[in-house]
């Protein structure tokens, strides 16, 4: 016990060392298994070939629309809450015709390049 006092009694000390028996008597052998090494092809990725063969107009109205739909989502989404939960029109109110006003002008902006992106392909059925 720990209070005896004759100090050679260590409470960390492995019990199946006492006994002399070692772990792997305690059970049957673990099986070896021999993995085969595979080796994998690198893929070098160059991040400007992605951008290479995007028109810059494309990519600059898809990321300034996507931040518009975002503001719309959130504005959207927050302004009737603050009605609701709160009772807060002055918040609210504005947040909802925010998200209203930029959902208009990103579906607006959305047609226009598609009109415009239209018009100016020739229709590949047609050829």
């Amino acid at each position: 016990m720990l209070g005896d006092g004759d100090g050679d009694d260590d409470p960390f000390e492995d019990p199946f060392e006492e006994a002399g028996r070692s772990e792997s008597s305690l059970g049957p052998d673990i099986p070896e298994v021999d993995v085969p090494e595979v080796e994998v092809p690198s893929v070098e990725t160059n991040h400007d070939d992605f951008d290479a063969d995007v028109d810059p107009e494309l990519r600059r109205t898809f990321w300034r629309l996507v931040v518009v739909f975002d503001v719309a989502l959130l504005a959207l989404s927050l302004g009737p809450m603050f009605v609701y939960f709160r009772g807060d029109w002055e918040t609210g109110g504005p947040l909802f015709a925010l998200g209203a006003i930029s959902f208009a002008y990103g579906v607006l902006t959305y047609r226009r390049y598609r009109a415009d992106d239209d018009a100016g392909e020739p229709d590949a059925v047609g050829e």
